[in-house]
Protein backbone atom coordinates (compact mmCIF):
# COMPACT_ATOMS: atom_id res chain seq x y z
CA UNK A 1 0.00 0.00 0.00
CA UNK A 2 1.70 2.80 -1.13
CA UNK A 3 0.37 6.59 1.11
CA UNK A 4 1.19 10.48 1.27
CA UNK A 5 0.85 11.68 4.89
CA UNK A 6 0.66 14.89 6.23
CA UNK A 7 -0.88 17.04 9.07
CA UNK A 8 -0.75 20.52 10.48
CA UNK A 9 -1.37 22.49 7.51
CA UNK A 10 -3.07 25.51 9.10
CA UNK A 11 -5.17 26.59 6.41
CA UNK A 12 -5.88 29.87 7.71
CA UNK A 13 -3.15 31.25 9.70
CA UNK A 14 -0.81 34.54 8.91
CA UNK A 15 2.53 34.21 10.11
CA UNK A 16 5.01 37.04 10.46
CA UNK A 17 2.10 39.24 9.40
CA UNK A 18 3.77 42.06 11.08
CA UNK A 19 6.53 41.68 8.87
CA UNK A 20 7.34 42.70 5.02
CA UNK A 21 7.37 38.59 3.80
CA UNK A 22 4.52 38.22 6.78
CA UNK A 23 2.17 39.66 3.44
CA UNK A 24 1.89 36.37 1.59
CA UNK A 25 2.39 33.98 4.12
CA UNK A 26 -1.22 33.16 4.41
CA UNK A 27 -2.05 32.64 0.49
CA UNK A 28 1.50 30.68 0.68
CA UNK A 29 0.13 28.37 2.86
CA UNK A 30 -2.92 27.69 0.89
CA UNK A 31 -0.66 27.21 -2.56
CA UNK A 32 1.59 25.11 -0.97
CA UNK A 33 -1.46 22.83 0.29
CA UNK A 34 -2.69 22.81 -3.24
CA UNK A 35 0.92 21.85 -4.53
CA UNK A 36 0.65 19.05 -2.41
CA UNK A 37 -2.71 17.74 -4.08
CA UNK A 38 -0.94 17.97 -7.37
CA UNK A 39 2.00 15.85 -6.33
CA UNK A 40 -0.80 13.24 -4.76
CA UNK A 41 -1.97 13.25 -8.24
CA UNK A 42 0.93 12.16 -9.58
CA UNK A 43 2.10 10.04 -7.35
CA UNK A 44 -1.23 8.55 -7.56
CA UNK A 45 -0.97 6.33 -3.79
CA UNK A 46 -4.23 4.33 -2.70
CA UNK A 47 -4.07 6.77 0.47
CA UNK A 48 -4.05 10.27 1.07
CA UNK A 49 -3.34 10.48 5.39
CA UNK A 50 -4.02 14.17 6.94
CA UNK A 51 -3.54 13.74 10.83
CA UNK A 52 -5.29 17.12 11.88
CA UNK A 53 -5.28 20.64 11.99
CA UNK A 54 -6.17 20.59 7.95
CA UNK A 55 -7.32 24.51 9.24
CA UNK A 56 -5.62 26.98 11.82
CA UNK A 57 -9.37 27.54 12.79
CA UNK A 58 -12.59 26.75 12.35
CA UNK A 59 -13.51 26.44 8.68
CA UNK A 60 -15.61 28.33 6.60
CA UNK A 61 -18.20 26.32 4.61
CA UNK A 62 -17.03 27.85 1.42
CA UNK A 63 -13.62 26.78 2.41
CA UNK A 64 -14.56 23.44 3.14
CA UNK A 65 -16.20 23.29 -0.30
CA UNK A 66 -12.94 23.93 -2.12
CA UNK A 67 -10.73 21.86 -0.34
CA UNK A 68 -13.63 18.74 -0.87
CA UNK A 69 -13.37 19.86 -4.71
CA UNK A 70 -9.31 19.53 -4.25
CA UNK A 71 -10.33 15.94 -2.76
CA UNK A 72 -12.65 14.77 -5.52
CA UNK A 73 -9.76 15.20 -8.21
CA UNK A 74 -7.25 12.44 -6.20
CA UNK A 75 -9.75 9.52 -6.93
CA UNK A 76 -9.33 6.64 -6.58
CA UNK A 77 -6.85 7.88 -3.84
CA UNK A 78 -8.94 7.36 -1.07
CA UNK A 79 -8.65 10.77 1.32
CA UNK A 80 -8.44 10.22 4.95
CA UNK A 81 -8.56 12.95 7.25
CA UNK A 82 -9.05 13.76 11.37
CA UNK A 83 -9.92 17.05 12.95
CA UNK A 84 -7.14 18.39 15.44
CA UNK A 85 -6.94 20.83 18.19
CA UNK A 86 -6.93 23.79 16.29
CA UNK A 87 -9.88 23.06 14.44
CA UNK A 88 -12.29 20.47 16.23
CA UNK A 89 -15.75 19.53 15.61
CA UNK A 90 -17.36 22.08 18.13
CA UNK A 91 -21.30 22.52 18.08
CA UNK A 92 -21.25 25.20 15.94
CA UNK A 93 -18.52 23.59 12.95
CA UNK A 94 -19.40 23.25 9.99
CA UNK A 95 -17.27 20.11 9.76
CA UNK A 96 -20.64 18.81 10.75
CA UNK A 97 -22.95 17.48 8.34
CA UNK A 98 -20.92 18.79 5.47
CA UNK A 99 -21.15 15.98 2.96
CA UNK A 100 -17.70 15.07 1.29
CA UNK A 101 -16.72 13.51 -1.91
CA UNK A 102 -16.91 9.42 -2.27
CA UNK A 103 -13.12 9.04 -1.91
CA UNK A 104 -13.30 11.10 1.28
CA UNK A 105 -13.23 9.33 4.46
CA UNK A 106 -13.62 11.91 7.61
CA UNK A 107 -13.01 9.99 10.91
CA UNK A 108 -15.35 12.78 13.11
CA UNK A 109 -16.35 10.89 15.63
CA UNK A 110 -14.74 11.88 19.46
CA UNK A 111 -14.72 7.59 19.83
CA UNK A 112 -11.80 5.65 18.24
CA UNK A 113 -13.50 4.45 14.96
CA UNK A 114 -12.33 2.05 11.90
CA UNK A 115 -12.60 2.71 8.42
CA UNK A 116 -12.24 -1.09 6.10
CA UNK A 117 -10.74 -1.25 2.67
CA UNK A 118 -11.48 -5.19 1.49
CA UNK A 119 -10.41 -4.07 -1.94
CA UNK A 120 -6.52 -3.12 -0.30
CA UNK A 121 -6.74 -4.67 2.90
CA UNK A 122 -6.37 -2.09 4.99
CA UNK A 123 -8.01 -0.87 8.60
CA UNK A 124 -7.54 2.81 9.26
CA UNK A 125 -8.17 3.94 13.22
CA UNK A 126 -8.72 7.29 14.44
CA UNK A 127 -11.03 9.84 15.95
CA UNK A 128 -11.28 13.43 15.91
CA UNK A 129 -11.22 16.60 18.55
CA UNK A 130 -14.69 18.06 19.58
CA UNK A 131 -12.48 20.04 21.81
CA UNK A 132 -9.60 22.26 22.19
CA UNK A 133 -7.96 20.07 24.50
CA UNK A 134 -7.99 16.26 25.48
CA UNK A 135 -5.61 15.03 28.37
CA UNK A 136 -6.49 11.67 28.59
CA UNK A 137 -4.11 8.97 26.90
CA UNK A 138 -6.82 7.87 24.05
CA UNK A 139 -4.41 5.60 22.22
CA UNK A 140 -2.23 3.97 23.95
CA UNK A 141 -4.76 1.20 24.39
CA UNK A 142 -5.49 0.74 20.83
CA UNK A 143 -5.24 -2.67 18.99
CA UNK A 144 -5.82 -3.58 15.55
CA UNK A 145 -9.43 -6.16 15.64
CA UNK A 146 -7.73 -7.95 12.39
CA UNK A 147 -3.98 -8.48 12.30
CA UNK A 148 -3.99 -9.94 9.16
CA UNK A 149 -4.76 -6.76 7.77
CA UNK A 150 -2.88 -3.74 7.40
CA UNK A 151 -3.66 -1.50 10.10
CA UNK A 152 -3.14 2.37 10.53
CA UNK A 153 -3.97 4.46 13.36
CA UNK A 154 -4.54 8.17 12.90
CA UNK A 155 -2.94 10.02 15.84
CA UNK A 156 -3.19 13.65 16.59
CA UNK A 157 -1.16 14.90 19.81
CA UNK A 158 1.58 13.96 21.98
CA UNK A 159 1.47 16.56 24.43
CA UNK A 160 -0.14 16.59 28.43
CA UNK A 161 -2.89 18.62 27.15
CA UNK A 162 -3.61 16.87 23.27
CA UNK A 163 -3.91 13.23 24.16
CA UNK A 164 -0.58 12.57 25.33
CA UNK A 165 1.48 9.61 24.00
CA UNK A 166 3.52 6.66 25.41
CA UNK A 167 5.45 6.02 22.29
CA UNK A 168 6.48 2.37 23.17
CA UNK A 169 3.00 1.60 24.24
CA UNK A 170 1.85 2.38 20.88
CA UNK A 171 4.80 0.72 18.96
CA UNK A 172 4.33 -2.72 20.72
CA UNK A 173 0.10 -2.38 19.73
CA UNK A 174 0.53 -4.03 16.67
CA UNK A 175 -0.04 -1.27 13.53
CA UNK A 176 1.84 -1.38 10.55
CA UNK A 177 2.25 2.62 10.84
CA UNK A 178 1.02 5.57 13.04
CA UNK A 179 0.27 8.48 10.55
CA UNK A 180 0.80 11.27 13.52
CA UNK A 181 -0.03 15.08 14.06
CA UNK A 182 0.23 18.45 16.45
CA UNK A 183 3.89 18.32 16.72
CA UNK A 184 5.57 20.52 14.16
CA UNK A 185 8.87 18.91 14.44
CA UNK A 186 9.59 15.96 12.04
CA UNK A 187 10.27 12.60 13.55
CA UNK A 188 10.55 9.45 11.48
CA UNK A 189 11.08 6.14 14.09
CA UNK A 190 14.02 3.67 13.14
CA UNK A 191 11.84 1.33 12.21
CA UNK A 192 9.31 2.91 9.79
CA UNK A 193 6.04 2.68 11.66
CA UNK A 194 5.48 5.53 13.78
CA UNK A 195 6.06 9.17 12.60
CA UNK A 196 5.15 12.98 12.63
CA UNK A 197 5.40 14.76 9.33
CA UNK A 198 5.89 18.18 11.08
CA UNK A 199 4.32 21.31 9.61
CA UNK A 200 3.65 21.02 5.82
CA UNK A 201 4.63 25.25 5.59
CA UNK A 202 6.30 26.71 8.89
CA UNK A 203 3.80 28.26 11.16
CA UNK A 204 6.12 30.25 12.99
CA UNK A 205 9.00 30.87 14.37
CA UNK A 206 9.85 27.98 16.31
CA UNK A 207 9.30 25.80 13.01
CA UNK A 208 12.74 25.34 12.46
CA UNK A 209 14.32 23.50 9.42
CA UNK A 210 12.88 21.27 6.61
CA UNK A 211 9.13 20.99 6.26
CA UNK A 212 7.34 18.50 4.04
CA UNK A 213 5.19 15.36 3.85
CA UNK A 214 6.18 11.45 4.20
CA UNK A 215 5.95 9.41 1.35
CA UNK A 216 5.62 6.07 2.56
CA UNK A 217 5.18 2.37 1.14
CA UNK A 218 3.89 -0.95 3.48
CA UNK A 219 3.17 -4.22 3.10
CA UNK A 220 2.75 -6.53 5.81
CA UNK A 221 6.45 -7.59 6.30
CA UNK A 222 8.14 -4.39 4.92
CA UNK A 223 7.68 -0.81 5.68
CA UNK A 224 9.42 2.32 3.45
CA UNK A 225 8.97 6.03 4.57
CA UNK A 226 10.69 8.61 3.81
CA UNK A 227 10.12 13.11 4.47
CA UNK A 228 9.94 15.05 1.39
CA UNK A 229 10.83 18.52 1.56
CA UNK A 230 7.77 20.58 -0.03
CA UNK A 231 7.82 24.12 1.73
CA UNK A 232 8.08 27.78 0.06
CA UNK A 233 9.62 28.77 3.27
CA UNK A 234 11.97 27.72 5.80
CA UNK A 235 13.40 29.14 9.02
CA UNK A 236 16.64 28.82 9.43
CA UNK A 237 19.69 30.23 11.63
CA UNK A 238 22.81 31.93 10.44
CA UNK A 239 25.76 32.01 12.84
CA UNK A 240 28.25 34.47 12.13
CA UNK A 241 31.57 34.39 14.00
CA UNK A 242 33.51 37.73 14.42
CA UNK A 243 36.54 38.40 14.88
CA UNK A 244 37.97 41.93 16.55
CA UNK A 245 39.66 42.92 13.54
CA UNK A 246 35.90 42.87 11.64
CA UNK A 247 34.22 45.91 10.38
CA UNK A 248 30.67 46.07 10.67
CA UNK A 249 30.12 46.20 6.93
CA UNK A 250 32.48 43.05 6.89
CA UNK A 251 29.95 41.18 8.94
CA UNK A 252 27.10 42.61 7.19
CA UNK A 253 28.58 41.31 4.00
CA UNK A 254 29.03 37.73 5.94
CA UNK A 255 25.02 37.66 6.88
CA UNK A 256 23.99 38.67 3.41
CA UNK A 257 26.16 36.14 1.74
CA UNK A 258 24.89 33.16 4.00
CA UNK A 259 21.39 34.76 3.15
CA UNK A 260 22.11 34.14 -0.76
CA UNK A 261 23.59 30.77 -0.11
CA UNK A 262 20.90 29.56 1.73
CA UNK A 263 17.69 30.91 -0.30
CA UNK A 264 16.28 34.71 0.16
CA UNK A 265 12.83 33.41 0.38
CA UNK A 266 13.68 31.95 3.51
CA UNK A 267 13.26 33.71 7.08
CA UNK A 268 15.93 34.15 9.09
CA UNK A 269 17.33 34.06 12.98
CA UNK A 270 21.14 35.52 13.08
CA UNK A 271 23.16 34.62 15.97
CA UNK A 272 26.59 36.70 15.88
CA UNK A 273 28.78 35.31 17.96
CA UNK A 274 32.72 35.74 18.97
CA UNK A 275 34.89 38.57 20.13
CA UNK A 276 34.12 42.05 18.45
CA UNK A 277 35.75 45.09 18.33
CA UNK A 278 35.05 47.15 21.98
CA UNK A 279 34.08 50.17 19.66
CA UNK A 280 31.84 48.95 17.55
CA UNK A 281 28.08 47.64 17.97
CA UNK A 282 26.31 46.03 15.60
CA UNK A 283 22.53 47.88 13.93
CA UNK A 284 20.02 45.44 13.90
CA UNK A 285 17.65 47.56 11.97
CA UNK A 286 20.45 47.02 9.17
CA UNK A 287 21.00 43.40 9.82
CA UNK A 288 17.25 42.94 9.12
CA UNK A 289 17.28 44.74 5.58
CA UNK A 290 19.65 42.84 4.43
CA UNK A 291 16.61 39.66 4.07
CA UNK A 292 13.84 38.19 6.13
CA UNK A 293 15.79 38.17 9.08
CA UNK A 294 13.06 37.66 11.85
CA UNK A 295 15.25 38.02 14.98
CA UNK A 296 18.85 39.20 15.96
CA UNK A 297 20.58 37.59 18.80
CA UNK A 298 24.21 39.46 18.98
CA UNK A 299 25.71 37.31 21.98
CA UNK A 300 29.52 38.60 20.51
CA UNK A 301 31.47 39.99 23.29
CA UNK A 302 33.67 43.01 23.27
CA UNK A 303 37.48 41.77 22.82
CA UNK A 304 38.83 43.55 25.73
CA UNK A 305 42.48 43.47 26.92
CA UNK A 306 41.84 42.83 30.56
CA UNK A 307 44.99 42.96 32.00
CA UNK A 308 46.03 46.69 29.89
CA UNK A 309 42.83 48.11 30.89
CA UNK A 310 43.70 46.83 34.86
CA UNK A 311 47.27 48.57 34.64
CA UNK A 312 45.96 51.51 33.60
CA UNK A 313 43.28 51.92 35.60
CA UNK A 314 44.26 50.45 38.82
CA UNK A 315 43.43 53.92 41.03
CA UNK A 316 40.28 54.55 39.71
CA UNK A 317 36.79 52.21 39.77
CA UNK A 318 37.42 50.85 36.04
CA UNK A 319 40.76 49.34 37.68
CA UNK A 320 38.78 48.36 40.99
CA UNK A 321 35.78 46.77 38.93
CA UNK A 322 38.01 44.26 37.08
CA UNK A 323 40.33 43.09 39.91
CA UNK A 324 37.23 41.66 41.73
CA UNK A 325 37.28 39.23 38.69
CA UNK A 326 40.84 37.55 39.79
CA UNK A 327 40.65 34.10 37.88
CA UNK A 328 39.04 35.69 34.24
CA UNK A 329 40.28 32.54 32.92
CA UNK A 330 37.24 29.80 35.14
CA UNK A 331 34.80 32.90 34.85
CA UNK A 332 30.91 31.31 34.44
CA UNK A 333 29.12 32.87 31.40
CA UNK A 334 27.20 34.81 34.49
CA UNK A 335 29.87 36.13 35.69
CA UNK A 336 31.97 37.02 31.93
CA UNK A 337 29.10 38.96 31.20
CA UNK A 338 29.24 41.12 34.33
CA UNK A 339 32.61 41.42 33.89
CA UNK A 340 32.13 42.46 30.21
CA UNK A 341 28.95 44.98 30.74
CA UNK A 342 30.03 46.06 33.90
CA UNK A 343 33.43 47.21 32.15
CA UNK A 344 31.72 48.29 29.21
CA UNK A 345 29.40 50.46 31.46
CA UNK A 346 32.13 52.38 33.36
CA UNK A 347 34.10 52.88 30.20
CA UNK A 348 31.17 54.74 28.34
CA UNK A 349 30.46 56.37 31.75
CA UNK A 350 34.75 57.64 31.67
CA UNK A 351 34.18 58.58 28.46
CA UNK A 352 31.41 61.30 28.68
Amino acid sequence: MKFIHTADIHLGASPDRNMPWGVNRQKEIWDTFKRLIMEVKQERPEMFFISGDLFHRQPKINELKEIDYLFSTLSPTRVLLIAGNHDPITETSKYKDFKWSPNVFFLSSDKMEIYSFEDIGVDVYGLSYHDKMIKENLYDYVKPQNKDRINILMAHGGDESHIPMNQNLILLNGFEYVACGHIHIPFLHKNASFAYPGSLEPIDKNDKGVRGYIYGEITKEERFITLKPFARRYYLDIEVNVASKMSCNEVYDAIAKQIEEQGSDNIYHVYIRGFRDPDIEFNKVDISLLGNVIAVSDESEPDYDFEELYNNNKDNMIGIYISRFKDRSSLNEVEKKALYYGTKALLDANRD
